[in-house]
């Protein structure tokens, strides 16, 4: 398969993933939940879309931003299943754009989209889950990704893992 189908079969899988499966788990599973009790997180509704917009609009700035700046710059894609490389690897290492204030700029979007989500759906069950798979995220995925950085660029990772955030933008490492 050549370059240009693996790419677009990746951000295929990868938007399917994230736009569609997951947060239709979400929403299946918070409306079990839902069933049995019911516990909304904003009651007043200009307050809740004012809150659901600037997640969203962020979001997505930090999700497209990342995909874009990870293609020019890094030359590769994003998916990676479980060591089977659906999209190509990227070739650079990118420590630009958004990814000069986070390691993990897609995730930190799709973390802000789907507490959007979960504030549309207005259910704390959904922050919960939203929660839960971030947390799996961190600890699992980002780890396994973190291994095959330091395998395919070194020091060059290593120095840029020390300098930059894994997650939240706004709590930069301090420079050691």
């Amino acid at each position: 398969m050549n370059k240009e189908k693996k790419m677009a079969l990746g951000y295929i899988v990868g938007g399917l993933l994230v736009i569609v499966l997951a947060p239709s788990v979400i929403y299946m599973i918070t409306s079990l939940f839902d069933y049995v009790y019911r516990i909304e997180i904003v009651q007043n509704t200009t307050i809740r879309w004012v809150i659901i917009m600037l997640l969203l609009v962020i979001g997505l700035i930090y999700g497209i931003w990342s995909v874009i700046i990870q293609n020019t710059v890094g030359q590769g894609g994003p998916v990676e299943i479980g060591n089977i490389e659906i999209s190509p690897k990227t070739k650079n290492l990118v420590v630009s754009g958004p990814y000069k204030y986070t390691r993990n700029p897609m995730l930190f979007g799709t973390l802000l989209m789907y507490l959007a989500f979960a504030l549309f759906i207005n259910s704390i069950t959904s922050v919960v889950l939203v929660s839960a798979i971030f947390t799996f995220m961190l600890t699992v995925v980002v780890k396994m990704e973190e291994k095959r950085l330091l395998k395919d660029f070194g020091n060059q990772y290593e120095e840029y893992r020390k300098k930059v955030s894994m997650f939240f933008p706004w709590f930069p490492r301090k420079n050691e």
